[in-house]
């Protein structure tokens, strides 16, 4: 089975096509909410496609809106799975009262997350010393979505217990490539970051491209894809304590 563990199939990239994107192969999508809105369009796409899992979450650039905040940790404490797209973003946001914002709310997050036993998949950018900061204090089962970090923190990832996930561009991006290849094969997932991230510039991305990223794991594992994605399966598995 294949495995996109954070895409936007919610976003007007797919008004058009959204159903056939989402049929085109046999796959688990895992969809992330962004902010309250985003969040109950999630919700919907779960209702109508069996293949999609809803995370809920408030995307870390968005720290500003503090109505909306308010509303996405309540939606976060109320659902039973997946907390995403939440994390750190120091790239676009500089400011230092809102960094600040961004871990407050990510503590509070982690703590829902570590009482009620669901996973919580992380955006980082920029916040990554502070993330790992973080982390040991909680007992959450997480991944680190669309990693871009050196193979250190890496490293570092994985002594904590959790995840990284790689999206299309890994085929075109030969530091991710250097990552997947001393990464632990159990310690590795797929997804595609839909819309975005996709394996060439300019073009719209899907979840059916994790595809591609199997064929780099494979390659850089000296594997077959089919041993792959079966490995990708097991540990999306173990993220969501799937039995």
């Amino acid at each position: 089975m294949l495995v996109d563990v954070h895409c936007h199939l919610d976003s007007q990239e797919f008004e058009v096509d959204r159903d056939l994107v989402i049929k085109e192969c046999e796959i688990v999508i895992v969809n992330a909410g962004v902010d309250p809105r985003s969040n109950l369009r999630t919700l919907e796409l779960a209702r109508t496609h069996r293949n999609v899992v809803p995370a809920l979450g408030f995307h870390p650039e968005f720290i500003a809106r503090e109505e909306e905040l308010s509303i996405a940790l309540s939606q976060i404490r109320d659902h039973p799975g997946p907390v995403s797209e939440v994390g750190l973003d120091f790239y676009w946001v500089k400011e230092a009262e809102f960094r600040r914002k961004q871990m407050y709310f990510l503590e509070e997050v982690m703590h829902v997350a570590e009482e009620k036993g669901n996973p919580v998949i992380l955006h980082v950018r920029g916040g990554m010393e502070e993330l790992i900061r973080v982390i040991p204090s909680y007992s959450v089962r997480f991944a680190v979505h669309a990693f871009e970090g050196s193979p250190k923190t890496a490293e570092r990832i994985v002594e904590l217990g959790g995840y990284l996930s790689f999206p299309p561009v890994v085929v075109r991006d030969q530091g991710r490539r250097r990552i997947m290849r001393e990464v632990p094969l159990d310690r590795i997932l797929t997804e595609t970051d839909s819309p975005y991230l996709g394996p060439g510039k300019g073009v719209r991305n899907r979840p059916c491209n994790v595809r591609l990223v199997l064929k780099t794991l494979a390659e850089e594992k000296g594997i077959n894809e089919h041993e792959a994605e079966e490995a990708v399966f097991s540990n999306f598995k173990r993220l969501m304590n799937w039995k």
